[in-house]
């Protein structure tokens, strides 16, 4: 159950682990009973099941969605309409998957997205072509280097819903090449660099290429908030700052107009 459970968050699936804590009277739930419940509403182990595993399992997918852990309790009789007569108490600890970062392309911008994402927790991943670029030494904090060729290892990547895109390559094909490879994935980011000028003329060869309107009405390109400066580390904390809003669900405004 720990295996699989361990295998669905690394794969980007939240879950929910479930534990009866307290019990008293007539329940069919024992304390130390385990179940393992997944954001698609499947389940591993049991709390005894009927009505009361039937609630839990409602409210755990309602707190993975919330990203909440907490205690929750139970009158049998007064909250689910059962004959027993007991009191459940069970902790429900939510396990959210990593937040990664892909950062195709391992130049200067690529550098401080990974030093300031590290920051931020998230796990980044790395993709570029060039071995002179792409070092242990450069990428020391990184999670994952991918070298060699950029599309072919995108698209044998496993990409989940939280994980967040940015294309910052040495070359506006290469950026045209790669959201090629990836502007259909279920991800909650993509974003690719460039002025004005050159990503519309990007996203209208993309079009051409087949990649629909609504996907393209996706990406985040020009990228980056308006913070002001142009040095590499500068236009990386504007991403970064943009991924966070997205992240986040907030809309942008300072603190002292809230």
């Amino acid at each position: 159950m720990f295996e699989k459970l361990d295998k669905e968050v690394k794969s980007g699936r939240g879950a929910a682990l479930v534990t009866v804590v307290k019990s008293t009277g007539s329940t069919p739930a024992e304390v130390g009973q385990l179940m393992v419940v997944y954001d698609n509403g499947n389940i591993d182990g049991t709390i005894g099941g009927g009505n009361l595993e039937k609630a839990i399992i409602q409210k755990a997918i309602e707190m993975i969605r919330k990203g909440i852990s907490d205690t929750i309790s139970y009158d049998l009789t007064k909250d689910l309409s059962m004959n027993c007569g007991g009191q459940v108490d069970v902790f429900v600890r939510v396990i959210k998957p990593d937040n990664r970062l892909i950062i195709v392309g391992g130049g200067h911008i690529g550098y401080y997205l990974n030093q300031l994402a590290k920051i931020l927790h998230f796990k980044t991943i790395v993709f570029d072509s060039r071995a002179e670029v792409l070092t242990q030494e450069r990428y020391e904090n990184a999670d994952e280097l991918i070298l060699g060729d950029v599309i072919e290892n995108l698209s044998n990547f496993n990409f989940t819903e939280n994980d967040f895109i940015v294309v910052v390559t040495h070359g506006h094909k290469h950026d045209e090449d790669a959201l090629f490879e990836i502007m259909d994935k279920s991800v909650k980011y993509i974003g690719a660099i460039g002025s004005r000028r050159k990503v519309a003329i990007m996203c209208d060869n993309l079009k051409k290429r087949g990649i629909s309107q609504k996907s393209i009405d996706k990406l985040y390109s020009p990228i980056g908030l308006t913070l002001g400066g142009n040095s590499p580390e500068e236009i990386a904390l504007s991403i970064l700052s943009e991924i966070q809003f997205v992240k986040s669900g907030r809309q942008l405004a300072h603190s002292r107009d809230i």
